[in-house]
């Protein structure tokens, strides 16, 4: 591979791309909850929370954006921002529309909160056509790394169970996995 991937963490000015992103590479999730306005929606809420920008770190390949992972720590917990997500849907679909979205969400989010002995990966994703490049692989690697740094043993994420790319390259990058009710 002759293309360097470069880590950084994420910022105001990735608001848009990650939306495009979480979009590409979470089309079960994002587009039928929030509809047309999905990619708005979420740079919107990115804008305002901040949050998942802060837990965020994207992969740049020749100076674009082309994956990301969100991670939660024990040092770095999940923040409240339901607020904003709130707000952000009332802008692109009015209250009785954001009313739906917000139910929608949160009967899909599985709220996970770390505990001392792990880092969650909230969400990691590459844009489709950059598969298979070793992106998620660095990404990955990385999360092991803010692990180490952090003294904590396990790394920690939920997949569906019909995502057998994402299965796989988690089981080659040595994930053990159990299944959940």
């Amino acid at each position: 591979m002759s293309e360097q991937i470069q880590l950084r963490p994420a910022t105001p000015a990735d608001t848009e791309i990650l939306a495009q992103l979480w979009v590409a590479t979470f089309p079960d999730k994002f587009g039928p909850i929030l509809g047309a306005k999905a990619e708005a929606i979420l740079c919107d809420w990115l804008r305002l929370s901040r949050h998942h920008l802060k837990t965020t770190t994207v992969a740049e390949i020749e100076g674009a954006v082309r994956g990301f992972i969100a991670l939660e720590t024990p040092a770095a917990p999940r923040g409240d921002d339901g607020r904003w997500f709130w707000y952000a849907l009332q802008l692109h679909h009015g209250i009785f529309g954001a009313l739906r979205g917000l139910i929608m969400m949160t009967l899909i989010d599985n709220n996970h909160q770390p505990d001392a002995g792990e880092v969650y990966i909230e969400m990691l994703g590459v844009a489709p056509a950059w598969r298979g490049r070793g992106i998620a692989r660095a990404l990955l690697k990385y999360a092991e790394t803010v692990a180490r740094s952090e003294g904590v043993p396990w790394l920690t994420l939920e997949v569906v169970s019909d995502n057998a790319p994402a299965l796989q390259l988690y089981q080659d990058f040595g994930f053990k996995y159990s299944l959940r009710n």
